[in-house]
C-alpha cells in the first residue's frame, strides 16, 4: 500500500518531466460509507494469493485513467540499511502518453540519509503476465520463481546503480478486504510475503565515489491495484514483523473522500492468518508531528477482537525518510510496535519490533519550506 511512494512518484513525473526523448533515457532523482463486519479472513485454501497484473481486465472502464497497480518490496537490514522498490504502472496502459510505467528504488541508510532513483520514460519497454507475478519494465524484473521465492533486480546507467533482491517467504500470504466507493473507485490489496528472508546486493556510484551494500535482512511484498483518485485517497498502512516468533501484523485502512474507513488489521505466520475489520478494530491518534509540509501520528495505538483473534498494540515513530525532489518531499514513516497480540489462545508480545507505516492525505498543513 505505498501511498507514499505513489504520491511522489506522480509528483516526481510531473515536476521532473521524464524525458520524452530517448529510447533508453533513464532520469535519476539524485541522492539528495461502507463498513464491513468483523468476521475471520477468508483465504484460498492452498495459500494462493493473487498476484499477477490486472490492467486487461478493466481497460474498458470509463475512469481507467484513473488506474494503477504496482508491486513493492522491502528490506529491513539488520545492518540498519534499508530498501524499498517499487514497480509501477498508472494510467490508461492502452495509450502511452496518458500513462506511466516504471521503477522507483530507495536506499535508506541508517544515518537517515537516502539515495533514490527513477527509471521511468514515454514508449518504455515492458511486460505484464496476467496468470503469475512476473513483470518485466526495461529489462528488469519482479518476479516470483516456480519455488515460491522472488527475484527483483534493478538497473540504471545514472548512478551505475545495479540491484539484484531475493525474497524467500515465511509467513503465509495475505487477501485482504477489497474497499470500495461504489462503481468508480475501488482497491485490491494483496500481501503475498508478510514476511520473508530479503538477501541482495546493491552498487551505486554518488559524489561520494563508489558504494557497495550487502541487503540482508526481513523481507516484505505486497500489491495494490484499483481505480481512483489518489489526490482524494486516504489511507493508515504499516507492515511489522517479528522475526524471533515469526509473527506478523499489517494493518490497511482506506477512506475515499469523505467516506467512512474500510479495512483491517491482520496476523500471520507460518501456520495461521487471522483478521479484524471495521468497526471491530479502533485506530486512536495519540501524538502528531508535521513533518516536511505534513502532519503525521508519530503515536498511535489500535486495538480490537474478534474472539479468535484479538490486539492491542501502541505504534511509535523512530524516523522519517525524506521522499522527493530537492525541497519537496514526502515522509515516509519507519516505526517500533509495541504490545500484545492473541491468536486462538496463544499470546504474542511485539516489542520495539521496528516496521514501516503510512498516513497518507495530500493536504500539507504549514507552507513549503522554501
Amino acid at each position: 500500500m505505498r501511498g507514499v511512494v505513489a504520491i511522489s512518484v506522480s509528483l516526481i513525473l510531473l515536476m521532473a518531466s521524464i524525458s520524452m526523448a530517448g529510447e533508453k533515457k533513464e532520469e535519476s532523482i539524485g541522492t539528495v460509507a461502507l463498513q464491513q463486519s468483523s468476521a475471520s479472513a477468508q483465504y484460498n485454501g492452498s495459500d494462493g494469493v493473487d498476484d499477477a497484473a490486472h490492467f486487461k481486465y478493466h481497460q474498458n472502464d470509463s475512469n481507467i485513467i484513473n488506474w494503477y497497480e504496482w508491486w513493492y518490496a522491502n528490506a529491513k537490514g539488520d545492518d540498519g540499511n534499508n530498501l524499498l522498490i517499487e514497480f509501477f504502472t498508472f494510467g490508461n496502459l492502452n495509450n502511452p502518453f496518458v500513462s506511466a510505467v516504471g521503477i522507483v528504488m530507495i536506499f535508506m541508510k541508517s544515518d537517515g540519509s537516502t539515495f533514490k532513483s527513477l527509471k521511468s520514460y514515454p514508449l518504455i519497454d515492458y511486460n505484464l503476465d496476467y496468470e503469475k507475478c512476473n513483470v518485466t519494465i526495461a529489462g528488469d524484473i519482479f518476479a516470483e520463481n516456480d519455488d515460491g521465492t522472488y527475484t527483483v533486480t534493478y538497473h540504471n546507467s545514472i548512478n551505475d546503480v545495479k540491484l539484484q533482491l531475493n525474497l524467500s517467504k515465511i509467513n503465509r500470504g495475505i487477501e485482504a478486504i477489497p474497499t470500495s466507493a461504489g462503481n468508480d473507485e475501488w482497491m485490491k490489496w494483496n500481501i503475498p510475503v508478510p514476511y520473508g528472508k530479503a538477501d541482495g546486493l546493491l552498487e551505486y556510484t554518488d559524489i561520494k565515489g563508489h558504494h557497495v551494500y550487502r541487503i540482508a535482512g526481513r523481507g516484505y511484498h505486497d500489491h495494490n491495484w484499483g481505480i481512483s483518485n489518489k489526490f482524494s485517497l486516504c489511507w493508515d498502512w504499516g507492515e511489522f514483523s517479528d522475526g524471533s516468533a515469526s509473527a506478523t501484523i499489517t494493518y490497511g485502512m482506506v477512506r475515499f473522500g469523505d467516506g467512512p474507513s474500510e479495512g483491517g488489521i491482520y496476523f500471520s505466520n507460518e501456520t495461521v492468518r487471522k483478521a479484524i475489520y471495521i468497526p471491530d478494530l479502533t485506530i486512536k491518534y495519540m501524538d502528531w508531528d508535521t513533518i516536511c509540509g505534513f502532519k503525521k501520528p508519530t503515536k498511535f495505538c489500535m486495538y480490537g477482537s474478534n474472539g479468535s483473534f484479538s490486539v492491542n498494540v501502541t505504534v511509535e515513530i523512530e524516523r522519517a525518510y525524506i521522499i522527493g525532489v530537492g525541497r519537496l518531499g514526502m515522509p515516509y514513516l519507519m516505526g517500533k510496535m509495541n504490545g500484545i497480540i492473541n491468536v486462538n489462545g496463544k499470546s504474542y508480545e511485539f516489542s520495539d519490533v521496528t516496521g514501516f507505516y503510512e498516513h497518507h492525505f495530500l493536504k500539507p498543513t504549514v507552507n513549503w519550506p522554501w
